[in-house]
Parts: C-alpha cells; sequence; structure tokens
C-alpha cells in the first residue's frame, strides 16, 4: 500500500516525458511560481506577403504547458486569451455556423456530419486524463468551427474528441474581439473546460485555421495578413490556471514582402 502513490507518480511523470517528446517545438517557455512552464508558437502562412493589402492565408496555434511539479500534472488552464498581431485579420461573414450544443459529447465524425459546413480548420492535442486511480495520456482530434456570435461578437469554437482510454470529448468556446493595442489587433479569448474536475490537463493544443470561401463573388479567407515594414508578426498568450495563476507567453516570426 505505501508503494502505490510513488508507482501512480513515476507513471503521470512518465506518461508526461512520453507526450513532451512527440510535441512540437513552441515559443519560449515562461515558468511561473506554481512550477507550471507554458508557451505558444503563432504561425502565419505563407510567408510572403502583401506591405499593403491583406493576403489570404492560413493561421497555426500551438501551445504547450508542462510542470515541475512531482506529481507531473501541471495546473490546468480555465482561460486562454490569445492576442495576435495588428497585421492579421479575421473575416467571417458568410461562414455557416455552429452552436456548442450541436458538438456536445459528440465524436469528430458526428460534430462534422452536423456543422461540416461550418469547419474552419483542424490539429490535435494531448492531455492527462485520470481513470481510476492511475492517469493517462490521451491524444485528441480537434476540429475547429465557426461559432454562433455571442453579443454580436464572432466565436470560434474548438471541438476535441479521443477514444483512448474512454471516449471524451472538449468543447472550448472561444470569442473573438478587436484589442488593437500595443501593436495588436484580434484577440481570441477562449474559456478551457476542466478535465475531470481539474484532477487532469491539457498538455498540448494545436489548431490550423485554413478556411477559404466566397462571399458575395469574392474570395475570401478566415485569415488574412500583410507584412509589416519591421517585417515581424508578433502573438501573445495570456494563459490563467486553476489555482488562480497567469503566465503571460510570447511567440513572433519573420515576414517577407512580396515585389
Amino acid at each position: 500500500m505505501r508503494k502505490r502513490p510513488t508507482l501512480i507518480v513515476g507513471t503521470v511523470v512518465a506518461a508526461v516525458a512520453a507526450i513532451a517528446a512527440s510535441v512540437a517545438v513552441a515559443g519560449a517557455p515562461v515558468t511561473g511560481t506554481d512550477g507550471n512552464s507554458q508557451s505558444i508558437d503563432v504561425k502565419i502562412a505563407p510567408k510572403k506577403l502583401s506591405k499593403t493589402t491583406l493576403t489570404p492565408a492560413t493561421l497555426e496555434v500551438t501551445t504547450k504547458v508542462s510542470t515541475s511539479n512531482p506529481t507531473g500534472v501541471p495546473s490546468p488552464a480555465v482561460r486562454v486569451t490569445v492576442d495576435f498581431d495588428k497585421n492579421a485579420k479575421l473575416f467571417t461573414k458568410g461562414i455557416p455556423t455552429c452552436t456548442a450544443a450541436q458538438l456536445q459529447n459528440t465524436s469528430t465524425e458526428v460534430a462534422e456530419q452536423a456543422c461540416g459546413k461550418a469547419k474552419i480548420g483542424s490539429g490535435h492535442a494531448a492531455a492527462l486524463l485520470p481513470v481510476g486511480t492511475k492517469i493517462f495520456p490521451v491524444e485528441q482530434v480537434v476540429t475547429a468551427y465557426n461559432g454562433a456570435p455571442q453579443g454580436g461578437k464572432s466565436t470560434v469554437l474548438l471541438h476535441t474528441y479521443g477514444t483512448t482510454p474512454i471516449q471524451t470529448t472538449l468543447i472550448l468556446n472561444g470569442v473573438v474581439s478587436n484589442y488593437n493595442k500595443e501593436g495588436y489587433g484580434p484577440r481570441l479569448d477562449v474559456e478551457v473546460p476542466l478535465i475531470a474536475g481539474g484532477a487532469g490537463a491539457l498538455l498540448e493544443f494545436n489548431v490550423k485555421i485554413d478556411k477559404k470561401f466566397s462571399y458575395k463573388g469574392e474570395k475570401r479567407s478566415f485569415i488574412s495578413a500583410k507584412c509589416p515594414k519591421n517585417k515581424k508578426l508578433k502573438a501573445r498568450g495570456a494563459f490563467t490556471f486553476k489555482d488562480g495563476e497567469t503566465i503571460t507567453a510570447y511567440s513572433k516570426q519573420s515576414c517577407q514582402q512580396k515585389k
């Protein structure tokens, strides 16, 4: 009986190490006083963009958290606010919408059947999920949908689904607004549901938004961007955790200007 806690901790630490070895390398991590180390990596493609005109683009966001906590389980995030460079713009008019109620308790396939026309991107996630006295590493499929507006603001619904060791569905609701300060423009404010009341945690979350469509006869993109004079595009993410701590991590990429 005395050896059981040690066995569980060892299992969790091994699971974290295995997932950490497979996740994408993100921006420089920032460590908080609670032992959580958080990073964010934001990439806009193509790298070559117009200097003055918004260019259709794709947006990929990867977040990653680790911990120095002996249990191996970081304090889970409950809210994430991502600010994107002011030279990036979001356009959602003309895209069908989906509601969280349509996605609750669904698999990836069923969710796409219900909201396929509102799909704007996809990705993957890695989490720790407690089942009984054990904690398992879980790989999940992420699908992004254009959500129904809230208070006149656009929303993004992030549907995650995994099947091992049990079927698990999470819905992350993100509200889009215009921050327009400090060189940032669009802001995405995401509510993150707790896994098993906070006993589990998301370790990595990746989503690539690549929606292209037509609106009133014109070709449009959910994400558009241009390359500024300094040829840099920046982003930041403020992560608030269940223990009350907030960590702000940063990301920066270079771009090229089309002649």
